[in-house]
C-alpha cells in the first residue's frame, strides 16, 4: 500500500530535482491541485512543447502537446463535462479530467494547463461540435493565436463566439463552414480587420461577390468554392474604379477556365513576361513574409495604385492570384 507524500511541504531546493524528473503529464496534474501547486509548477518546470493543439468538441475538450518531432504528439489531455468514459487504458484514464475529480470548471482547467506551458507555442485552435460547457473565459486568456479553425460540424453560436473573442488576436481564420445565417451579420464579420481569411466550404451560395467586395482582410483565400469569370471581372472593375478599396493585399480563388486575355478592356491590363520572376511583400507578416510568382498581368488605376493578376490551370480549374500593391 502506498503512503501519501507531503510534496508541498518540501523546501524549494528539495523540490527542484523532484520536478526535474517529473513527466510532463505529472507536472500538469500537479499544477491542477491548487493555485500554490500551479505557481510552483510555473517556477520549477514550465513546459515548452514544440506545438500545442487545442480542440473543443461536443462533450469534451482535448489539448495535445508535442515535445519532439513535429508529427509525434506525445501528450493529450481531456476534460469531460460529466463522467469520463470508461477507458481501458490506464494512461488515458490518468489524462481524463472532470469537474468532479479536480474541482475545476472547463475554463479553469484550460487556464491552469496553459499557465504551466509556454502557450505562445499554441499553433492552432479548432472548434467543433456543440460544447456543453463554457470555455469563453479561457479563450479570452489567449493573446496570440496563429490559426483558428471553425470546423464544419461546429455549432453556429459556439463558432460565432469563438470568432468574436479570438479573431482580433488570430493570424489566420479558417472557415470550413459559414456560421452566420444573416447576411448583414456575416458582412459585419467580413468588414473586421482580419489578417488572413481562409474559406473552404461548399456553402458558396451563402458567399457571393458582394461579400467579397466588403471583405477587409489583408489576405483572402477561397477553396472549395467557385466563382465565374464574370464575378472576377466585376470584382476587378470595381477595384479599378476605386469602388472597392479595402485593406486586401492578396486574393486567391479558383474559377472556371476561361481565356485570360478576355479581361475587361477598361482595365488596360499589361502582360508581364512569364520567364521573369517577381516577389510580393505583405505589409505585415502572415503565413509567409513574401510570395514569388512569374508572369501575370499588371493593372494600374487612376490614383496610381497597382495590382497584378496571375492565372494557373490545375485539374480543369483556373487558380487566380491577385496581388494589390500599396
Amino acid at each position: 500500500m502506498s503512503t501519501p507524500f507531503p510534496l508541498l511541504r518540501l523546501p524549494m531546493l528539495a523540490l527542484i530535482p523532484v520536478f526535474k524528473h517529473m513527466q510532463p503529464v505529472e507536472v500538469i496534474a500537479f499544477s491542477l491541485l491548487s493555485k500554490r501547486a500551479n505557481n510552483l509548477s510555473k517556477i520549477l518546470r514550465k513546459l515548452s512543447p514544440r506545438y500545442i493543439d487545442l480542440k473543443g468538441n461536443s462533450d469534451h475538450l482535448d489539448i495535445s502537446f508535442c515535445f519532439a518531432t513535429w508529427y509525434n504528439v506525445e501528450l493529450s489531455l481531456y476534460f469531460y463535462k460529466e463522467n469520463a468514459p470508461d477507458l481501458a487504458d490506464a494512461r488515458l484514464r490518468n489524462r481524463a479530467f472532470t469537474h468532479e475529480n479536480i474541482g475545476l470548471s472547463a475554463s479553469q482547467w484550460l487556464e491552469r494547463v496553459l499557465d504551466v506551458t509556454n502557450y505562445e507555442k499554441l499553433t492552432k485552435l479548432s472548434v467543433d461540435g456543440t460544447p456543453q460547457f463554457d470555455v469563453c473565459d479561457a479563450l479570452a486568456t489567449l493573446t496570440k493565436l496563429p490559426s483558428l479553425l471553425i470546423m464544419d460540424n461546429c455549432d453556429d453560436s459556439f463558432a460565432k463566439k469563438a470568432l468574436e473573442i479570438l479573431s482580433p488576436v488570430t493570424a489566420k481564420v479558417e472557415l470550413f463552414k459559414i456560421p452566420y445565417k444573416n447576411r448583414e451579420e456575416f458582412q459585419t464579420f467580413l468588414k473586421t480587420n482580419l489578417n488572413y481569411l481562409f474559406i473552404k466550404t461548399h456553402q458558396f451560395s451563402r458567399f457571393n461577390l458582394d461579400d467579397l467586395l466588403v471583405t477587409n482582410a489583408l489576405k483572402v483565400e477561397l477553396r472549395g468554392v467557385r466563382m465565374t469569370a464574370r464575378d472576377l471581372n466585376r470584382f476587378l472593375t470595381s477595384w479599378f474604379q476605386s469602388k472597392c478599396d479595402s485593406r486586401l493585399e492578396h486574393l486567391t480563388l479558383r474559377i472556371e477556365v476561361f481565356n485570360e486575355w478576355s479581361l475587361p478592356e477598361i482595365l488596360n491590363a499589361v502582360p508581364f513576361p512569364r520567364d521573369q520572376k517577381r516577389r510580393f511583400f505583405y505589409s505585415k507578416p502572415l503565413d509567409t513574409p513574401t510570395k514569388s510568382f512569374r508572369g501575370g498581368h499588371d493593372i494600374e488605376r487612376a490614383d496610381g495604385r497597382k495590382a497584378t493578376i496571375t492565372f494557373e490551370i490545375k485539374f480543369n480549374m483556373m487558380y487566380t492570384n491577385i496581388y494589390f500593391l500599396p
